[in-house]
């Protein structure tokens, strides 16, 4: 089995003029959350586990609408604070996710229009212990990452450091190492700008002697809506198509 972790208790900047929370904002009449999930239904022998604000769950229901998103295949954690960031946000799931089965991390705000079972699938083949899925940018809004070869050798948050951004989504091939390397950039007190990213797991992945590996994909495959602009976008698009 494969458990796909979506932490999303948090909410961006960029949306606290919206009276609903980011998980509930509709783009061309679905919630975002919704779009998140729908990425990964049609990978086998799933289950869901999303970690949500309590205050949000209480005020929004959105854990109710968590579990008909995902045909009730969820485990949800819910938080009642604030945490140090997206990678101590992933270990609050942690009863969950300190095991042997493959684990997939994704963001919150974004949508994919290939079939993530494809990308898993090539991951699998290539034998990797983790992995990353990128796309061609230069931006410093995103996170990077270092090939030599076939094998990621280095990842950065927020600094090009070369055109391979990171698509929010991080592929581990058993969540006990990424447990172990989430825990080792705490310990080493690896964070950017006062917060921990997923990002620098990867790097303790590869100090632990795991290989890294990368699958690419087109940019116009990728659609973030990590701010109104950008949905606007989607929406635009989605009208022309």
């Amino acid at each position: 089995m494969i458990n796909v972790l979506i932490p999303a208790c948090g909410s961006s900047t960029q949306f606290e003029s919206s009276f609903w929370p980011q998980n509930c904002i509709e783009i061309n009449g679905k919630p975002m959350i919704q779009y998140v999930i729908d990425n990964f239904k049609s990978i086998r022998d799933h289950r869901f586990v999303t970690v949500l604000s309590e205050d949000e769950c209480d005020r929004f229901h959105t854990d109710n609408m968590v579990k008909l998103f995902s045909d009730n295949n969820v485990k949800i954690v819910k938080l009642t604070g604030k945490t140090g960031g997206a990678l101590c946000t992933t270990l609050m799931a942690i009863d969950y996710i300190e095991n042997d089965d493959e684990l997939l991390i994704s963001n919150n705000d974004h949508s994919f229009d290939c079939d993530v079972e494809n990308i898993i699938s090539d991951f699998r083949k290539k034998g990797v212990d983790s992995g990353v899925v990128t796309f061609e940018c230069v931006h410093p809004r995103w996170s990077y990452v270092r090939m030599e070869g076939e094998n990621v050798v280095e990842a950065a948050e927020k600094r090009p450091i070369s055109k391979r951004a990171i698509a929010g989504l991080y592929y581990f091939k058993c969540g006990r190492d990424y447990v172990e390397s989430a825990k080792r950039v705490i310990t080493k007190n690896k964070s950017y700008d006062g917060k921990y990213y997923i990002s620098a797991a990867i790097n303790e992945m590869i100090l632990m002697g795991k290989t890294v590996g990368n699958v690419s994909i087109d940019s116009t495959l990728y659609h973030t809506f990590y701010e109104p602009k950008q949905i606007e976008k989607y929406e635009t698009e989605v009208r022309k198509a």
